[in-house]
């Protein structure tokens, strides 16, 4: 099965002919013809000049899909789910959008289901997969998050541990639990397998599988890539003194625990010179509880003015991860403050993105979604709002929440608009006569 998945899935868009009708406005857009007079533009359905290299590219909306693993993968290849995960995504007009966490080694899979692009033979499937989605919505940023587990390899699928009594998976399953790795011998929690601590070698090793995986990952046409250095997997394990007590280059002081996240990045930044690069990064391990040294806020602040001056983009903040006691309090917006001691800092040209429970509306407009998402970017807290797990929940959440905003939709996909634009003739026909919608000239779906 796994020798004949790639070769089902290089199947080119163009056989399918054209995706998007000819006169189809930019999915994601807010045309001005559709502000309500006096009405002003929300930042959210607004523009966006970010760096990409040596050149720019302006982002059609400030929404985006974080990477969020799917565990469905067979040997690292993306499969026909992937196609119609981010496919929804496009359709409903995300400004950008991100490929799961991809091991950039067979061994730094968190599961044996993860995806990957350790080897030339992915990079046909992402080429099927990225030229499909951009089809389906033209003018989305779309990249690929590049990672390694570290010592949180070979650990069982979320939706798949009632098959394992164990935290981690064993041989006969499809795991690695004796060849993980890790800046040290210690493992992530009780119970999981224990790493080996890598030696110089094998570092270097894993910084030119990085460095390989965004080779592969351009070649296959994703627009940017994303160095996944956040949530305990291994370079953020590397840059944590919870996780990392080693005593060579890469361990003791901050420049040594951050000396293989910038080596990565300063050497994809100069083979890449005009490609997109972003960065996820931990605000903090999230241990404030304890007298433990840690990643901390200001950690962040002085990793970022390093990531800026090594050519970074756009730095993606998230938290935590890095140890199983960490502390949030998951209330909305409960990691934005790292992202935005970052953009108080006044960086030059790196643009800042925040995640963590956005869909939602402010304290005092709790029902109104999008408003917290507007609030964030009209008080200059962030740049990119990103939004995961209400995105699975609605897809169309940037349409409910521009809706909200302004009390009108984004352009949406005619295939869809014109059935949709539809319900409110049929609601309220007399307040809507001769308002010219697409439903007076083309009956919407039939209901037969």
């Amino acid at each position: 099965m796994s020798q004949q998945l790639p070769r089902m899935l290089q199947i080119s868009p163009r056989y399918y002919g054209p995706v998007v009708p000819k006169n189809q406005p930019t999915v994601g857009t807010l045309p001005d013809s559709r502000l309500p007079a006096g009405t002003q533009r929300p930042l959210l359905l607004t523009e966006l000049e970010i760096p990409m290299g040596d050149k720019t590219f302006k982002l059609k909306n400030r929404a985006s899909v974080p990477p969020m693993c799917m565990y469905s993968s067979v040997d690292g290849f993306p499969t026909p789910f992937h196609i119609a995960h981010h496919g929804q995504f496009a359709l409903h007009g995300i400004g950008s959008a991100l490929v799961e966490a991809t091991a950039v080694e067979p061994q730094g899979r968190i599961s044996p289901q993860d995806m990957g692009i350790w080897k030339d033979e992915h990079i046909a499937a992402h080429a099927s997969l990225v030229e499909t989605v951009k089809a389906i919505g033209p003018g989305m940023y779309f990249g690929i998050q590049l990672a390694h587990a570290g010592r949180k390899a070979s650990t069982p699928a979320p939706w798949n541990t009632a098959t394992s009594k164990l935290p981690y998976v064993e041989e006969k399953d499809g795991g690695w639990p004796h060849d993980v790795r890790g800046p040290m011998d210690q493992p992530y929690a009780d119970g999981h397998a224990a790493p080996h601590a890598l030696t110089i070698d094998q570092i270097h090793q894993i910084e030119e599988a990085f460095v390989k995986a965004a080779e592969r990952s351009y070649a296959a046409g994703y627009d940017f890539v994303e160095v996944h250095s956040a949530h305990g997997y291994l370079l953020a394990s590397f840059n944590s003194p919870l996780s990392n007590k080693r005593t060579d280059e890469y361990g003791g002081n901050f420049e040594n625990r951050t000396r293989l996240l910038l080596n990565i990045v300063r050497r994809i930044r100069n083979k890449f010179p005009s490609k997109g690069l972003w960065v996820r990064i931990n605000g903090t391990d999230a241990v404030e509880h304890t007298n433990e040294e840690s990643w901390t806020i200001e950690s962040t602040k002085r990793i970022a003015v390093q990531l800026e001056d090594a050519g970074v983009d756009v730095l993606d903040h998230s938290a935590g991860g890095t140890v199983r006691y960490n502390r949030f309090e998951h209330v909305p917006g409960y990691q934005l403050p790292y992202a935005s001691a970052v953009k108080s800092l006044g960086l030059k040209r790196m643009k800042v993105s925040t995640v963590g429970v956005l869909h939602v509306g402010t304290a005092s407009e709790p029902e109104r979604i999008g408003s917290l998402a507007e609030k964030i970017l009209q008080d200059n807290e962030a740049d990119i709002i990103s939004v995961g797990r209400g995105t699975l929940n609605d897809p169309k959440w940037l349409s409910t929440a521009c809706t909200n905003l302004v009390g009108k939709a984004p352009v949406g996909a005619l295939q869809y608009d014109y059935a949709i634009l539809s319900i409110d003739r049929y609601k309220y026909p007399k307040e809507n006569e001769g308002k010219g919608y697409v439903s007076d000239i083309i009956p919407g779906p039939s209901t037969d």
